[in-house]
């Protein structure tokens, strides 16, 4: 090994050239296990506080995907069977009604949700977007719609809006106010889409008291999808104990096109781990590969001195091992600090062309990152052990010189 040191810091410029091919792929993969944890994340919070929670219980049945979810005349009993079930650690109900939005002279399609509005405050984010007015209160008998929907319909101020409720197993049901709240959301589909009102005032839509469409959950210590097996744990718990005629749907049941994502984003991953070790690997062979035959006639007298072949190799993997270890960590640790970095400042601003990409997806206009401990130990260990192995070919070609013909090497 101290040879290994002399000679690396004999010949600087070839030492910095071969850390730096061990640093750069090492930082640029943890920044991107950074990027796309960030990514899963927040698509993950997005999605479940938006839209599905972390598991939902409805009433089975066999409808067309986009029609209306059978009501739940008599939830009590589901209600207690969530609560007494270990592992969530928040619930609320839920009242979903397709219905028509109208002003005195447009429509448009809407999906009404009646809410709890002391409890869904606890997870959806809803109510810290509204810009005009306010958010539901107990018993509000007001709505909160979105900025686009509220576009749409063309609505004043004191102009009532009308709600046209019409599911499929109960009689039509008409509801009209005139106070609102206005929303504005990052995804401009959610705000033309997505009406709150309190969960009486939907029951009166339907006219069904007490009657919800789902029992919405969360469970305890999820901060996203790579958590999803304790989610799993408690959706077969309910499984077990569910009464006939009802169903727990897990979040991947509930958002498949999110799950689906997730299943080809880390084999996209692994596949740029791959390239970037392997560009690595073959930078550091190539300058250890120049490094032998730059040194020829030195390890031919060592070979002389009465070094073993084993010896001569071993030369060269120490050089390998050493600038692999040294710059892998060093770049492990630049990335993960810079994660770490970017988190507390609170993510990097997306470019303003990006912020309409990003608002589709329903995300922030903001980089945000993520990234573990252990993503970042695999970085730099994969990394080493690819720089060694890159270095047995000129460590194999050093140990078959033969000392008489590499000390006439010029």
């Amino acid at each position: 090994m101290k040879a290994a040191i002399r000679y690396l810091l004999r010949n600087q410029r070839r030492s910095i050239l071969a850390l730096a091919a061990v640093i750069v792929p090492v930082f640029l993969l943890v920044l991107m296990f950074g990027m796309i944890g960030g990514m899963e994340r927040d698509m993950f919070l997005d999605t479940i506080r938006f839209e599905t929670g972390h598991l939902q219980i409805r009433r089975a049945s066999e409808r067309p995907p986009g029609a209306a979810l059978p009501l739940i005349r008599d939830p009590a009993p589901l209600i207690a069977l969530v609560g007494a079930t270990a592992g969530i650690e928040w619930y609320t109900v839920r009242l979903d009604i397709p219905a028509l939005a109208a002003s005195a002279d447009r429509s448009v399609g809407v999906l009404v949700q009646g809410v709890d509005p002391e409890r869904i405050t606890r997870i959806s984010p809803l109510y810290r977007m509204v810009e005009q007015g306010r958010y539901l209160a107990a018993d509000d008998s007001g709505v909160v719609i979105g900025v686009q929907l509220l576009k749409t319909l063309g609505l004043a101020e004191g102009e009532g809006l009308i709600l046209l409720g019409a599911p499929p197993d109960v009689g039509r049901g008409v509801a009209r106010r005139r106070s609102w709240g206005v929303f504005k959301p990052v995804d401009p589909e959610l705000g033309r889409a997505i009406v709150h009102v309190d969960l009486a005032v939907a029951q009166r839509l339907v006219r069904a008291p007490g009657a919800i469409t789902s029992i919405v959950a969360q469970v305890g210590g999820v901060d996203g999808p790579w958590d999803a097996p304790k989610i799993d744990r408690v959706v077969a718990q309910l499984a077990e104990r569910m009464p006939d005629g009802y169903q727990v749907m897990g979040w991947e049941e509930l958002a498949p096109e999110f799950a689906s994502f997730m299943r080809i984003i880390r084999p996209i991953t692994i596949g740029f781990m791959i390239v970037f070790f392997l560009l690595g690997g073959f930078v550091v062979l190539n300058i250890l590969y120049l490094s032998v035959l730059d040194r020829t006639r030195e390890l031919g007298v060592i070979a002389a001195l009465g070094a073993s072949r084993t010896r001569v190799m071993s030369i060269v993997l120490n050089e390998a091992l050493l600038i692999a270890s040294v710059g892998a960590v060093f770049g492990a640790l630049s990335g993960w600090g810079l994660v770490e970095l970017i988190e507390r400042l609170g993510g990097i601003p997306m470019p303003e062309q990006y912020e309409v990409m990003q608002a589709l997806m329903g995300m922030e206009p903001l980089i945000r990152l993520r990234v573990t401990g252990a993503e970042v130990a695999l970085s730099a260990l994969v990394m080493i052990v690819i720089a060694v192995l890159s270095a047995w070919y000129p460590a194999f070609m050093a140990g078959r010189l033969e000392p008489v013909e590499a000390m006439r090497h010029a």
